[in-house]
């Protein structure tokens, strides 16, 4: 039995590729696809297949540390797939690859099929972060950032926001930018999506949003 971790809120995308999955694994092995739900623990899963916005490929996501040794992580990257940089992943994506809703799926077959046999040979211990995260390489933000980018999701102008936190606009549109050029993201759509992502992992939204 094959178990899948499947996170993706487009269900037509998610129904398209576990069909593909499915045809895949029976055509390859002799087993069958189990579809884990959303509350149970991602240390079960063979695949994990999770949506994420540009930029979130630098974060380090706590959750995958349980990671199963030799499992395949498929991230359905939601910005330019031409800008990733493997070299910039922390330890989290270890055996990952992103793939574009609108790849072709003769090139989407032969990627998931050959990384998920690399994942398999690739059972040496080293699998996911939990024994190296003191030496990841994700990329952090300091506090001011963080309390910017809480106040950027919930939609506050960036004039309010060095009101709020009494600094000059410029000040505040320099933090901005800087956070954009750490996670290599190009407008403001991509960033307060990104923003969302990162308070959610950082769980530092209710400490730094103030009314």
């Amino acid at each position: 039995m094959i178990n899948i971790f499947f996170d993706d809120k487009n269900e037509y995308y998610k129904f398209g590729l576990l069909g593909l999955l499915h045809e895949i694994i029976e055509l390859h092995t002799d087993q069958k696809i189990h579809l884990l739900g959303l509350r149970q623990n991602l240390s079960r899963a063979d695949i994990i297949i999770r949506a994420y916005p540009a930029g979130a490929e630098t974060l380090c996501h706590p959750e995958l540390i349980e990671r199963k040794p030799g499992s395949l992580l498929v991230g359905i990257y939601e910005g330019d797939i031409q800008t990733l940089n493997s070299s910039l992943m922390p330890y989290c994506f270890d055996n990952a690859i992103f793939i574009h809703r609108t790849e072709p799926i003769k090139r989407l077959v032969n990627r998931i099929l050959f990384a998920w046999m690399r994942a398999k040979v690739k059972i040496d211990g080293k699998t996911g972060c939990r024994k190296r995260c003191r030496d990841c390489k994700s990329v952090e933000l300091s506090l001011q950032e963080i309390k910017i980018i809480s106040y950027i999701s919930h939609g506050f102008t960036i004039a309010r926001i060095a009101n709020i936190l009494g600094l000059s606009v410029k000040t505040v549109s320099a933090h901005k930018r800087r956070v954009m050029r750490k996670f290599n993201i190009k407008n403001n759509v991509e960033l307060i999506t990104l923003c969302k992502v990162t308070l959610q992992i950082t769980n530092q939204s209710k400490v730094c949003f103030i009314p």
